[in-house]
């Protein structure tokens, strides 16, 4: 089986290439921008090099399924989601049709469908109600899919986390110096998905026929507040943080202030203000159990033991 992915060198993609490394049925070929992979071929991965915008020279003899998960989760400009999220995808789509996939499966997002005002999660039958430009991208990416006559599988986790990655890993770093700086309703819920859940959950999908022209949320079951993911942060440390919840409008400040400092730099902040508009919305929820019962499968890890192996890896790694 010849496998194209796109995002290889991101936090989930060279997560899903482990994965899926270890099977010696399975010919990889992944999407980079830059000549520095050469080492990949030793763990049965090809590098293929180019632009996730311009795919139409790039000839693979044969794909049976693209798994698309390169995309742009924050950006200082609006148009920038739409130009790399959408038409990036519909590249995608052009190459696949090219090469008479059997199967494309796109790693959307649960911002696509956008947070609930209740304790009940966001369902697949649910109604679409993005309230950021990186949401919005990724719902019109997922309707050209569903249009292009390609048998598809869409996946929206909800916040993805473990070793490599650079988003929560602010927690950890503020737990090991002993503080923790929260900030609005401490009672907002969150759904959460451990990566190395998520990469055996696109490996299930593979040329199954349940997954064929469906889409699925896939997270753990359970629901979190910020509280209990510091705790098990904590816990991994052995060390307890001073905690301060800090008043809305001072996040609101640092957002603005952090927009307009990064707006002279090319480099797009964690705190810019498409993300804003998430964050003052109340419970990012979802409920997986579509995928638990279609597809028989559930995640291994929990808070505690994922948490726990992402500490030792930022330690191990000299992040921490």
């Amino acid at each position: 089986m010849k496998i194209f992915i796109t995002g290889g060198s991101g936090f989930v993609g060279q997560h899903l290439l482990n994965t899926l490394s270890n099977n010696s049925n399975i010919q990889l070929f992944s999407l980079f921008r830059k000549k520095k992979y050469e080492n990949l071929k030793k763990i049965n991965i090809h590098p293929v090099y180019g632009n996730l915008l311009n795919l139409k020279d790039i000839s693979l003899n044969g794909i049976d399924v693209v798994i698309h998960i390169a995309g742009v989760t924050k950006s200082l400009f609006p148009q920038k989601y739409f130009a790399i999220n959408t038409k990036g995808t519909i590249e995608v789509i052009n190459f696949a049709k090219k090469e008479k996939v059997k199967q494309i499966i796109f790693i959307s997002s649960l911002s696509a469908y956008g947070a609930t005002d209740s304790t009940e999660p966001v369902k697949e039958s649910s109604i679409p109600k993005p309230v950021s430009n990186y949401g919005l991208s990724k719902l019109i990416a997922e309707k050209f899919i569903k249009k292009s006559g390609i048998p598809y599988t869409i996946i929206r986790p909800p916040a993805v986390f473990g070793p490599g990655d650079k988003d929560i890993f602010t927690y950890f770093k503020m737990v090991k110096q002993g503080i923790a700086l929260t900030s609005g309703n401490p009672d907002k819920l969150y759904s959460l998905i451990y990566v190395k859940d998520l990469a055996e959950f696109i490996k299930k999908t593979i040329l199954n026929e349940k997954a064929m022209n469906n889409d699925f949320f896939f997270s753990n079951k359970e629901f979190y507040k910020i509280a209990d993911i510091i705790k098990s942060i904590e816990k991994s440390f052995n060390k307890t943080a001073f905690k301060i919840n800090l008043p809305e409008f001072f996040a609101k400040s640092v957002f603005y202030s952090a927009q307009v400092f990064y707006a002279l730099t090319t480099v797009p902040p964690l705190l810019n203000l498409d993300k804003l508009k998430e964050i003052e919305q109340n419970n990012w929820i979802c409920s997986s159990e579509k995928a638990y019962s279609l597809l028989n499968f559930e995640p291994e890890y929990n808070l505690d033991n994922a948490i726990k192996e992402t500490t030792k890896w930022y330690l191990e790694n000299n992040w921490l």
